[in-house]
């Protein structure tokens, strides 16, 4: 698993006015990644947060 850490949001004052923006990125970062990573926000700056910090690992399959 890994972070993606954004320092610079570039959509922040408009994410500020709609959070959708920001459920729509989680969604773009979700495309790019695959229905396999498991894609869970840590930290948002919208919140208050320095940043907003992302942590990807791989989802577990379930032993079907």
């Amino acid at each position: 698993s890994f972070l993606l850490t954004e320092n610079h949001c570039p959509i922040c004052a408009a994410a500020t006015a709609c959070m959708g923006l920001c459920s729509k990125e989680l969604e773009v970062f979700q495309l790019l990644l695959g229905e396999n990573a498991l894609i869970e926000r840590s930290e948002h700056i919208v919140a208050g947060a320095r940043c907003c910090t992302y942590q990807v690992s791989p989802k577990v399959k379930s032993g079907k």
